[in-house]
């Protein structure tokens, strides 16, 4: 049986996966800039994200916390910058 995945779902996982990908990138990295516009850009993939899957709220959730992640990675990236 055929199980077809919904657009908002496959963008509440990716909005995750981003958020996972930038918080991990502006812990490990040592460069500030690079991790502030990897932060700003899944801040605007997680916002489309969040548009998407307004209707659903497992979905909503997960674009919620892809979004938590990558605010903190660009929060992260802004330390760096003025603390390093």
């Amino acid at each position: 049986m055929h199980h077809p995945t919904s657009l908002p779902k496959i963008a509440g996982f990716a909005s995750i996966f981003i958020g996972v990908i930038t918080a991990a990138f502006a812990f490990i990295s040592k460069s500030a800039e690079a991790a502030i516009y990897l932060g700003a850009a899944g801040v605007l993939a997680c916002l489309v994200s969040l548009v998407i899957a307004r209707k659903n709220i497992d979905e909503l959730q997960m674009a919620v916390a892809g979004l938590f992640l990558s605010i903190v990675a660009t929060g992260i990236g802004v330390w760096q910058l003025y603390n390093f």
